[in-house]
C-alpha cells in the first residue's frame, strides 16, 4: 500500500510495481518457509516502509537466505506454508484461478496397508506421506486406502479436476510411491528456489554511486562556507557551482 500510495501516479508504475511485488513476496515467502512466523519478518518490513519513501527501486534490508536449508524445509513443509507453496507451484502451471474450494490432496494416503512397504518402517513412510512432494491442490477429498492399485483409482477422480498441475501428475504416473515422492521432493524445492530467486530472492542491491563534488579553490573555501550557512543550502554540487557562477 505504501509503494502504490507514493507510485502508483508515475509513467512506468505498472512495470516497477510487479517487480517491487515480485521481489517482496519471494523475501517474505523465503523467510517464511524457514521460519514460519511474523517476527522473521517484522524489523525488515519496518525498514522497508521506509526505504519505499526514499526510491522507487527501494533495498531490501533482510538476511540472505541459505540455498540448503530453504530446499529442505520446502521439503518438509511446515503446515503453515503448505498451502502458499503450492498455490505458487499451481500458478506457474495455469492463470485461471484455483477452485474457492480446494484441499490438500495427499497423493499416497495417509492410511496404507502395511503390506503395500514391506520394507519401509511405519515411521519412514509416514514422514514421507506429509512432504511437499506428496501434496497437491485438489477440488475434494479421496478417501482412498494405499493398496494395490489404489493409484489408478485415483487417477480417474483426478482426470476430472480443473487444477492443471494435478492433471500433468496424473498423465505423468502410471504408480504412486515413495521414491515418487522423493523425487518431486527434489523438483519442487529446485522449481520454487528458482522461482523466488529469479523474483530477487538475495539479490544484492547495488550501491548508490558516489558523487564527486566540484572542486572549491582553497583560497574560496572559507567564503564558500558563509555562503551556504547564509542561504542555508547544502553542501552539494548544485550549490558549489551556484557559488562558483555568482563569485566568479
Amino acid at each position: 500500500m505504501i509503494y502504490y500510495l507514493k507510485y502508483h501516479t508515475e509513467k512506468n508504475f505498472e512495470i516497477e510495481f510487479l517487480a517491487f511485488l515480485k521481489r517482496l513476496f519471494a523475501v517474505l515467502c523465503a523467510r517464511y518457509i524457514v521460519t514460519p512466523t511474523i517476527n522473521a519478518v517484522k524489523s525488515g518490513i519496518l525498514n522497508l516502509n521506509a526505504e519505499i519513501i526514499k526510491s522507487v527501486t527501494p533495498k531490501f534490508d533482510f538476511s540472505e537466505i541459505d540455498e540448503k536449508e530453504l530446499k529442505d524445509n520446502i521439503r518438509d513443509a511446515h503446515r503453515n506454508t503448505v498451502r502458499m507453496i503450492l498455490k505458487v507451484l499451481a500458478y506457474q502451471h495455469q492463470d485461471v484461478l484455483l477452485p474457492e474450494k480446494w484441499e490438500i490432496e495427499h497423493i499416497l494416503p495417509q492410511k496404507w496397508q502395511s503390506s503395500y512397504f514391506p520394507k519401509n518402517s511405519d515411521t519412514e513412510v509416514k514422514e514421507l506421506v506429509e512432504h511437499i512432494g506428496n501434496k497437491i491442490p485438489f477440488e475434494k477429498k479421496l478417501n482412498i486406502i494405499a493398496s494395490n492399485g489404489y493409484f489408478m483409482k485415483k487417477k480417474d477422480s483426478y482426470d476430472k479436476s480443473n487444477v492443471q498441475i494435478l492433471l500433468e501428475l496424473a498423465k505423468d504416473n502410471t504408480d504412486w510411491g515413495l521414491d515418487e515422492i522423493r523425487e518431486r521432493d527434489i523438483r519442487i524445492s529446485d522449481e520454487l528456489f528458482s522461482l523466488l530467486s529469479e523474483w530477487g530472492l538475495n539479490q544484492v542491491d547495488e550501491c548508490e554511486p558516489v558523487v564527486k563534488l566540484i572542486t572549491i579553490p582553497e583560497e574560496r573555501i572559507t567564503a564558500y562556507k558563509q555562503f551556504i550557512q547564509m542561504f542555508n543550502f547544502e553542501d552539494n554540487n548544485e550549490s558549489r557551482d551556484q557559488f562558483l557562477t555568482i563569485s566568479h
